[in-house]
């Protein structure tokens, strides 16, 4: 089941990159949007790094007011349909096609990193100290992820199938956290039966 989920997560951010957001509107209920924007009350200061943007749904919220925005994302899918969407929306948010465990900023660089749904990069130690080095002292990295709060057993037989995750993921990043020496907290969004879970990740020191 693992491989079969990867193997449509490859489609979709390349040859099946167009049909992506309906996929994600559809495995969410309509509240795929939501959930991303569920990170923006924990974004803190003017710089912010998003890390895998897909097709840009959260870019263009980040990029308000006096923040300014970047995104680093590997699919050149994706990249053309962000490309589109920022354009039709009047906005110019620089963005890199790189990926987390080498990004093409200086250290310091950011204070805030958000990945929303990320891939498998988010439990690779190389790709959280990319992070750490490009956060400046007190600055922070958020995660997007969902958790199942009910018991009801259909919902535990399906989580899993929309929303699978390698065994012990959750001890692996804190071990990233830990190496990256990021300190987490975890918040679960709102009530349901699915939630939003927004882990936030410090760097330690003063800005």
């Amino acid at each position: 089941m693992r491989f079969l989920y990867l193997a449509l997560y490859s489609l979709l951010y390349n040859q099946l990159a167009w049909a992506y957001d309906g996929v994600s509107w559809a495995v969410s209920l309509g509240r795929w949007d939501s959930w991303r924007r569920a990170a923006l009350p924990f974004v803190v200061g003017e710089r912010v790094l998003e890390v895998g943007f897909g097709t840009g749904g959260l870019l263009s919220d980040l990029h308000r007011g006096r923040r300014r925005a970047f995104g680093v994302e590997p699919s050149a899918a994706m990249q053309r349909i962000s490309a589109r969407r920022l354009e039709q929306q009047g906005r110019h948010v620089p963005r890199l096609q790189g990926t987390a465990q080498q990004l093409p900023f200086a250290d310091r660089a950011f204070d805030t990193i958000v990945t929303t749904f990320p891939a498998s990069f988010i439990l690779d130690i190389q790709a959280q100290r990319e992070f750490a080095r490009c956060l400046r002292p007190g600055g922070r990295l958020i995660v997007v992820e969902v958790v199942l709060t009910s018991r009801h057993p259909l919902l535990r037989f399906f989580f899993p199938l929309l929303f699978p995750s390698p065994p012990g993921a959750r001890e692996q990043l804190d071990d990233a956290f830990h190496a990256a020496e990021l300190q987490s907290r975890q918040h679960v969004i709102g009530e349901g039966a699915v939630l939003p879970l927004v882990i936030v990740a410090e760097k330690e020191g003063r800005g």
